[in-house]
Formats: C-alpha cells, structure tokens, sequence
C-alpha cells in the first residue's frame, strides 16, 4: 500500500512539472498553468509525505511486537 501512494505522489509532481513545463506554450493561460502546477506539486508532496508516513506506521507495530 505504502509504495503505490509514493508511486501516486511522484505521478503527481510529474504532472505538477508538466503544468508548469507546458506554460510557456499558451500565453493565455499562462496563470493557471502555474496555478494548477503548483497545485499540482503540491498535491503530490504531501502524497509523497503520507506514503512515508504509512510505512513508518507500518513499521513501528512490528518493532513493538519484538520487544515484548
């Protein structure tokens, strides 16, 4: 489970950088090309940042089973 969210996170900050790689083609929508890549960036690093937090929780429960 941990490793499909950090897969999903880093899907998200590649779309996060496409967003902001494609606003240079479109002068029009230049602002919300930077507002959806930035949103998308971070969208992607709290992803990211819950995927670690996943497989911290998942360890932690086997650690204390080995110490009782």
């Amino acid at each position: 489970m941990d490793k499909t969210i950090l897969f999903t996170g880093i899907a998200l900050i590649g779309l996060g950088g496409g967003f902001l790689a494609v606003q240079n083609f479109d002068a029009s929508l230049h602002s919300a090309f930077v507002t959806g890549g930035y949103l998308w960036l971070g969208m992607g690093g709290l992803t990211i940042a819950l995927g670690f937090n996943v497989k911290k929780e998942k360890q932690n429960p086997q650690m204390m089973g080995a110490l009782r």
